[in-house]
């Protein structure tokens, strides 16, 4: 069974790499900087968006095993979660309720050089962890410590203002990418004050995040990730096929949090119109960046900018992150769901998943960034740091779907 090999793959392959060379017992928080392979720690940093993720994933890891779900020490787990927790607010929270984007391994100046000095995408994941922590505990103290971050995130991000390092918007655009995580935060912490029975006006947030992402969504089903005043322009024209679908179980998630009884009949067109739209049909997987018209190298107009350059020098990499969420979703799609679409493209995912990232001889954990061939990639994608969130979190969720299909 599918949810076999993902409990399997988890307990075997993944957490036992990070609960071995992840956690910082001495000084707390996490190591995630390592090379691609996994074979050699690059340095001792803590970036803040790692580390609020793995807050998060530890939390989870300790309900799953406290369901019976994962062989995982919960307690353990929840005190690693907790030490991380407090790193952060005592090292990368600020007074000004904005978070630090990189500290060094005992909250001090980084060895890292060049680092800015924000993102809000730290922020949220930030939030994200001590949301997960406080419904997990059942400690509503780190809800408590979010809500500030939260507020001041999601105020810069409506006012324009919020910065989003790695990757600078282009003038002009709206970003589906900040969104996408503002709604995946905004149901992390409406989870967590439903379990503490907090009236905090996260619904009413959530609802309207769940709007701004969808305004996104195109007639044939894709998502535009950054529409723009010239629809000739590049990055008007690019497609982030594995953003959109990490963001459809977002939306799944948060509207069956809100009761909201609207059909789901077009989210659930829009996972095979994805798969579509990035499948690489020459040599299977998911391409990072495509056309708007299919799965070939976006093309349009250029202005010059960073963030065109990316998409020109890396749209045919093969990221573990998209084909993770892409797993997760289509399996919702198609278990949850009951979408016949999206089987055959999660076992055509699943397959490929598992036969291209793991890494095997090549390395430990997962080789995160492979090229359009499927060989690995020893770059850097967004941070300098090997992180375990999608993986884990997309395992995990495969584990769930199928414990309650049981």
């Amino acid at each position: 069974m599918v949810s076999k090999d993902a409990r399997t793959h988890l307990e075997s392959v993944v957490l036992p790499f990070w609960l071995t060379h992840g956690i910082d017992e001495d000084a707390g928080g996490f190591f995630t900087c390592f090379d691609n392979r996994g074979r050699q720690r690059v340095s001792t940093d803590k970036f803040t968006w790692s580390q609020g993720r793995f807050v998060w994933l530890l939390s989870r890891a300790a309900d799953l095993a406290g369901r019976g779900l994962l062989d995982v020490d919960a307690a353990q787990a929840l005190r690693w979660a907790e030490r991380g927790a407090e790193f952060l607010l005592e090292h990368a929270v600020q007074p000004d309720h904005t978070t630090r984007f990189v500290v060094g391994r005992h909250g001090g100046d980084p060895e890292s050089q060049g680092q800015p000095d924000r993102s809000v995408y730290a922020d949220w994941f930030v939030v994200m962890g001590l949301a997960e922590l406080a419904r997990v505990s059942g400690e509503p103290r780190w809800l408590d410590a979010a809500m500030p971050v939260l507020h001041r995130a999601r105020a810069d991000h409506l006012a324009g203002t919020a910065p989003t390092p790695p990757y600078a918007v282009p003038e002009g655009h709206s970003a589906y990418g900040p969104k996408m995580i503002l709604a995946n935060t905004l149901l992390v912490v409406a989870q967590a004050a439903t379990a503490l029975d907090r009236h905090l006006r996260t619904r009413d947030l959530l609802a309207q995040s769940v709007q701004e992402v969808l305004w996104h969504r195109q007639p044939d089903g894709t998502f535009s990730e950054m529409p723009g005043p010239d629809a000739a322009s590049l990055v008007h024209r690019h497609r982030v096929p594995g953003h959109a679908i990490e963001g459809l179980w977002v939306l799944l998630e948060a509207l069956d949090v809100l009761q909201d009884d609207r059909d789901r009949t077009p989210l659930l067109e829009s996972v095979p119109a994805l798969c579509e739209l990035g499948w690489d049909r020459e040599f299977g997987g998911l391409l990072r960046y495509t056309d708007a018209t299919g799965p070939v190298q976006p093309s349009g107009t250029t202005q010059g900018t960073a963030y065109e350059e990316l998409v020109a020098a890396t749209w045919s990499s093969k990221l573990w992150w998209v084909h993770s969420e892409a797993a997760a979703t289509t399996a919702i799609a198609a278990y949850r769901f009951g979408d016949d679409r999206a089987l055959p493209w999660f076992d055509r995912i699943w397959d490929y998943t598992l036969r291209t990232f793991p890494g095997g001889e090549e390395g430990a954990e997962w080789i995160q960034i492979r090229d359009r061939e499927g060989r690995p990639l020893d770059q850097v994608v967004a941070l300098p740091v090997k992180d375990p969130f999608h993986i884990a979190r997309n395992l995990m969720q495969i584990i769930e779907l199928q414990a309650t299909r049981s």
